[in-house]
């Protein structure tokens, strides 16, 4: 596989109701590759009227494609998971080269797409309802789901694809047709995934695209009228304006929002599998998962040993561009993040914490790289252990009990994502049950979801929907109980 950077600009237009479209005087933002600081393309920033029209289209689209039998809707995804695995590598270098992860991961990202897509298929056959016994004779009752109608989809830059893909196939196999507003950072991206989608010859108006800024089409789509249902990928705070912004109109709201994840280690843990885990929990995508693991709270007696050998495989990860065979870290996404980063760094610092290792940026690499970093001495209620920092950041706490460890992973406004390394099956369960995360791991780290199994958090992680699974269907459908009288 080369890994010479693709040098020709790319551009992405909107794709509204089976066309893609611009208008004469259409603005266009750029797309850069956080590596390089190169122009990788220009994406269409859409206008209200576009967004407009895109929801129409759904609109209109819905009452044939809720009417089109579910095992006709699978096949549409069926065909999808086989194209994927054709333009694999193309979309993965441009994943890659719009947000910075290291190729490796951008393949495995489009596999997940199409595991997606197979998987939802095989859901159109399980779209079960209910009967139940009637109260009355010469009466049945039963009960089947129905889909909303329009759904908008806003999904975020660090998972480009496969976020989009639980979202919008659980939309299409349930009835609903789409808007996808994806994160700007990563429009190209979302162009090659509707192009994929377009060949497998969904029909006009069941799924569109919009890019633009989150702030005005994502108020839009939230405010729209039409607009039924909203699935929603990204930060706590935004997550809370959406859902002010929707709940006039009455949508369904499903939001995934941040985390800050905890890795126990309890004495007698394996301390190779949890520096292991935790390593790569913490700095795989650059630490830019909602699921990323940016506390480690780890018993006393254990706690120098273990830290020596979170770094020691820190410092044998190598940093560089993600088109370059061998890199294991990319950069940031762009500036912005890299200064974020910067600040917690320094804040921890200012509140008592002490750098282990990493710590500044990559400088003779250029661009928004930034060393993967670990901060001991934090205390459970310092900045840097409270509030998500979406970035290679590591930060240590010591605890001298179980009782304690749990106290501090649970002492913070999130609860997506906990593991606990242990040996004891008394600590494993009670870990299991008194974390409160909406994902516990036993053994093992903080990312490490399967296809199948409900995805989401508590607290402000989320407001109780989950991904991923058939769970899905709880947000992108709704009862409807059916009286016959014969």
């Amino acid at each position: 596989m080369s890994n010479q950077i693709k040098t020709e600009i790319l551009k992405g237009d909107l794709y509204i109701n089976g066309k893609w479209v611009n208008e004469p005087d259409q603005s266009y933002f750029e797309s850069l590759n956080p590596a390089t600081g190169e122009l990788v393309g220009v994406c269409a920033a859409a206008s209200p009227a576009q967004v407009d029209t895109a929801v129409a289209a759904a609109e209109k689209a819905y009452s044939s494609w809720k009417n089109t039998p579910i095992p006709e809707r699978a096949s549409y995804l069926t065909k999808a998971a086989q194209l994927f695995e054709l333009r694999r590598e193309e979309l993965a270098r441009v994943m890659t080269m719009e947000m910075g992860k290291v190729l490796t991961e951008s393949l495995g990202e489009v596999g997940v797409v199409s595991a997606t897509a197979q998987y939802m298929a095989g859901e159109g056959r399980r779209l079960f309802g209910e009967t139940v016994p009637a109260g009355f004779s010469g009466r049945n009752v039963r009960m089947v789901r129905e889909p909303l109608g329009v759904a908008a989809c806003i999904t975020p830059w660090n998972f480009p694809v496969a976020l989009a893909s639980y979202k919008i196939f659980s939309a299409l196999i349930a009835g609903n047709t789409v808007v996808w507003k994806p994160a700007s950072e990563v429009a190209l991206s979302a162009k090659i995934f509707v192009e994929i989608l377009a060949e497998t010859g969904l029909p006009e108006g069941v799924v569109n695209l919009i890019t633009g800024s989150g702030s005005k089409v994502g108020r839009k789509l939230a405010e729209h009228q039409a607009v039924k249902v909203i699935s929603f990928t990204g930060s706590t705070e935004v997550g809370q304006q959406l859902a002010e912004m929707s709940c006039k109109t009455l949508k369904r709201i499903s939001l995934e929002l941040g985390g800050k994840n905890a890795v126990i280690v309890l004495k007698d843990a394996d301390l190779d599998k949890a520096a292991d885990g935790i390593v790569k929990s913490a700095f795989t995508t650059t630490g830019q998962r909602c699921t990323a693991a940016s506390r480690v709270i780890v018993e006393r007696p254990v706690k120098e040993q273990l830290v020596k050998k979170i770094v020691q495989l820190t410092k044998s990860m190598k940093i560089g561009n993600g088109l370059e065979e061998g890199s294991q870290i990319g950069p940031l996404v762009n500036e912005d993040q890299l200064h974020t980063v910067e600040r917690y760094v320094q804040k921890a610092i200012e509140e008592g914490g002490n750098i282990v290792s990493g710590g500044q940026r990559v400088n003779e690499l250029g661009s928004f790289y930034y060393e993967p970093t670990i901060i001991e001495n934090v205390r459970p209620n310092d900045s840097i252990a409270q509030e998500e920092i979406f970035g290679p950041v590591l930060a240590i706490i010591e605890v001298d009990s179980y009782e304690e460890a749990m106290e501090v992973n649970n002492g913070t406004i999130y609860g997506l994502s906990t593991s606990i390394y242990t040996n004891s099956l008394h600590y494993a369960n009670r870990g299991a049950s008194e974390a409160v995360s909406g994902l516990v791991y036993i053994n093992n780290g903080t990312s490490n979801a399967e296809m199948g199994v409900a995805f989401g958090g508590m607290k402000m992680s989320g407001n109780g929907h989950r991904e991923v699974s058939h769970h899905a269907f709880d947000v992108m459908t709704e009862w409807k109980s059916i009286y016959t009288n014969y």
